[in-house]
């Protein structure tokens, strides 16, 4: 157990947080073309490593300052809260599934193409 702690803070991960980070959520909003965009949307890991989780809500974070917008603020949790709108399993053709909230029906039509597009399941 004393390894298994040494190991985790040398990696910068607490034995807490590292259990904890099932998923990310990840709250903000941007304005484009005058029209300002809530974003809630959760990414929860089913099977990807730890790493590449973290590397991938990370960048969904900072998608936005292509916009001009701020980056998103990250929070990890054990899961994903409920109450989603939808869902796209396999997002990016890896085990980790996309929820989504504070959507309007425009925003998930286009979430839903994207999600298919990438070969995601749409729930």
């Amino acid at each position: 157990m004393k390894v298994l702690f040494a190991a985790l803070l040398l990696t910068g991960l607490s034995p807490l947080v590292a259990a904890a980070d099932k998923a990310c959520l990840l709250e903000g909003s941007f304005t484009m073309m005058g029209v300002t965009t809530d974003i809630k949307d959760c990414l929860l890991n089913t099977g990807v490593a730890q790493d590449m989780f973290i590397e991938n809500c990370k960048g969904m974070a900072t998608a936005g300052a292509a916009f001009g917008a701020e980056p998103a603020k990250v929070t990890y949790l054990g899961a994903c809260p409920a109450g989603q709108q939808a869902a796209c399993e396999g997002l990016f053709g890896a085990p980790m599934t996309a929820y989504y909230y504070k959507r309007d029906a425009q925003s998930l039509a286009d979430t839903r193409q994207g999600c298919l597009a990438a070969g995601g399941t749409w729930r």
